[in-house]
């Protein structure tokens, strides 16, 4: 049997604009530790991860090397990869990194997660691992609960639609890195653009597969986010 190995790209490269304040999100502390360097803690205890790939924008490198991995001590290689213009920019740059370190006498999965998402737990982690295993594509996503409606430009209400089958994305979203690239590739000749990765993966005609995700699994990026995870960290 082929063995495993598996890559997270942690996607740190957003200008952090909706946060409001001259700091950016990621950089943002939690109980005296940035958001991004707790990101990274979740992923460096992670028995079935083999290395880390952190993409920042190319003039906060050296910044991050000082402030976000250097003071932490981390046991799993971390490789500082250059964002791009784009979230979807950044994360190409991630996987090429990923196809430079990867060894093809092994099977690799990718994982690919916001650096603002610090409470991802392990057992999300672990269950899209396997899913992406068997299936090839896997995030993890939580169902939406409340009453949905469609709005207008002038914030009139158009309709409400049937929440029946409809879900909240989240990362870390997990894929064979063949799959991936391959998507990439397809969404970069037909000039496609998603608003996550597994996106991609749709709109080259593949099958993407859900596990249940969790509540507790927030993106931080506007100050009612940060107060809330200020919260989970009290009761954690």
């Amino acid at each position: 049997m082929q063995s495993l190995e598996t890559f997270v790209i942690v996607v740190a490269a957003g200008k952090g604009l909706r946060m409001g304040l001259k700091t950016k999100k990621q950089y943002l502390c939690l109980e005296g530790i940035p958001i991004l360097t707790r990101t990274i803690m979740v992923f460096d205890r992670c028995d079935q991860l083999n290395e880390i790939v952190l993409v920042v924008p190319q003039d906060e490198m050296a910044y991050c090397k000082k402030n976000i991995i250097d003071p932490f001590g981390f046991a799993k290689k971390i490789h500082l990869v250059e964002g791009g213009k784009e979230r979807q920019d950044s994360v190409l740059n991630g996987l090429k990194k990923v196809r430079d370190r990867r060894n093809h006498e092994k099977k690799t999965m990718v994982m690919i997660h916001d650096g603002v998402r610090p409470f991802v737990d392990q057992r999300i982690i672990e269950e899209c691992i396997h899913s992406a295993v068997e299936y090839g594509a896997c995030i993890p996503a939580v169902k939406i609960t409340d009453t949905v409606k469609q709005v207008s430009e002038n914030l009139s209400i158009e309709k409400t639609l049937n929440r029946e089958n409809l879900y909240k994305a989240q990362t870390p979203q997990v894929f064979k890195m063949e799959l991936i690239w391959d998507a990439f590739e397809h969404a970069g000749a037909t000039c496609f653009s998603g608003t996550d990765d597994a996106s991609m993966i749709e709109h080259s005609g593949q099958k993407v597969f859900v596990v249940k995700g969790s509540k507790l699994n927030i993106k931080i990026t506007t100050p009612e986010d940060l107060a809330l995870g200020k919260y989970l960290l009290s009761i954690m």
